[in-house]
């Protein structure tokens, strides 16, 4: 082959690489295609970030990213959006939550990714089920993830054994919780709390744990009045009576945050909490000699026995992008196993991939492996699958409160979700 015929096909074939990544985007000077992230983490997780980010740009010679934070913490993120309705939007953003995935998909402004995923070789077994499934809405993945937690219960052993508690054998049915909570719960002469053992809160979950659901994928039915949600929320209702709902939430009130010193659980003042892998680095930062355990959500008889919740921020590719398989790049490496393993030991989350979770460096720590063991099991839990799920939330931490403090019928309350829900789903999604 002569050398022009040898440089011209050199200089059709760099020219079809870069077709390939035009999607209509620009370059610059040297023909790499800028893309924009939008991260929704800040502080200490952001700065990790940025640097694997600048580690992807000097390893990646035909994309370059540039990381914007526009913080998101457990809620919707209003610039997202926006930007998600206007199409004036990044090219990867990790700003969205798992429980806004399905209305975002629903309403076609994310671009699914089992195209790319395939023609990269990605699996969606290489994540941990529950986690998977709730990167999925009818079918179709339209997120990935590059971290994730774990929810169960945390204990005081000292204040278990001082109160003639087994402080190696913690509670695992809801009987044996409601013993312990009576057993370490303690008043002074005016009836005021100075400690509780426990006061259940978060109905979504707990009627998971006992064995309930909040919708029927089968059939498309809003199953708020399952009959073990009902039970479920009758327990919680049931501590109203028993502790003085009012006197514990006044209690509450003193307490500090659960990432301080002065947090309940540090302090002695609550026995029992829900909290998730994270509680560790706050142990180790405040409360170095707390004598502590850990449980699984406890269950009736026919509940789901070691239930947890998956849910967190997700990557996605919004539909407006013009940058799509640049985009894809960066995601699926950001993604991948050797960033999600940087990333989660160096801010201490649990990775979702079980390559990445079965290694020594995870698997060391009698906490991590435990919550791993929760997240990667048959009854780990993400969101609903339904465009209106956020908003269902809201209905069940309302029915939740007319409960236990308003003193309503919980089997009312739940029949009347169940009508107003499946109503508003109807509508939402009526001719889709």
């Amino acid at each position: 082959m002569s050398r022009p015929v040898a440089a011209l096909l050199f200089v059709i074939a760099v020219f079809a690489a870069l077709v390939a990544y035009n999607d209509g985007a620009s370059h610059d000077r040297n023909g790499v295609v800028q893309i924009t992230y939008w991260t929704g983490w800040t502080g200490r997780e952001f700065d990790v970030q940025k640097k694997l980010v600048e580690e992807f740009n000097r390893t990646h010679a035909r994309v370059n990213v540039r990381m914007i934070s526009v913080g998101s913490y457990g809620g919707v993120n209003q610039k997202v959006k926006v930007a998600l309705s206007t199409g004036a939007v990044p090219d990867v953003c990790s700003a969205v939550w798992s429980h806004e995935l399905a209305g975002y998909a629903f309403r076609g402004v994310l671009d699914p990714l089992d195209t790319y995923m395939a023609k990269s070789g990605r699996r969606g077994d290489e994540f941990m089920p529950g986690i998977w499934k709730s990167l999925n809405y009818k079918g179709r993945p339209y997120a990935l993830c590059a971290t994730t937690n774990s929810l169960f219960v945390a204990y005081n052993k000292k204040v278990f054994r001082e109160c003639g508690l087994d402080p190696n054998r913690p509670p695992r049915t809801i009987a044996e919780l409601d013993r312990a909570v009576a057993a370490v719960t303690k008043s002074d002469s005016r009836g005021d709390y100075v400690r509780y053992g426990f006061r259940p809160t978060w109905l979504e979950g707990w009627a998971y744990a006992f064995g309930g659901q909040w919708y029927d994928e089968k059939t498309g039915r809003i199953t708020a009045n399952d009959p073990r949600n009902v039970r479920c929320l009758r327990w919680m209702a049931s501590y109203s009576k028993k502790y003085d709902v009012r006197r514990m939430m006044a209690f509450e009130q003193t307490f500090g945050s659960a990432q301080s010193a002065n947090g309940s659980f540090f302090t002695g003042k609550q026995i029992m909490l829900v909290t998730g892998e994270w509680i560790q680095q706050f142990v180790d930062r405040y409360a170095r000699n707390l004598e502590w355990g850990f449980f699984p959500f406890p269950c009736p008889p026919g509940g789901r026995r070691d239930y947890t919740s998956v849910s967190g921020s997700v990557f996605v590719i919004p539909a407006a992008s013009k940058r799509k398989r640049a985009a894809w790049e960066f995601l699926n490496w950001i993604c991948g196993p050797y960033a999600v393993k940087r990333f989660c030991l160096s801010v201490g989350n649990l990775p979702p991939l079980e390559s990445v979770a079965a290694q020594p460096e995870f698997q060391k720590d009698p906490v991590v492996r435990f919550a791993l063991s929760l997240t990667g099991g048959r009854n780990a839990i993400g969101a609903v699958p339904i465009p209106i799920w956020a908003n269902y939330q809201n209905e069940i931490l309302r029915a939740e409160d007319y409960a236990v403090t308003g003193g309503q019928d919980p089997k009312r309350l739940l029949d009347d979700l169940t009508v107003k829900i499946q109503r508003e789903l109807d509508r939402v999604t009526k001719g889709r």
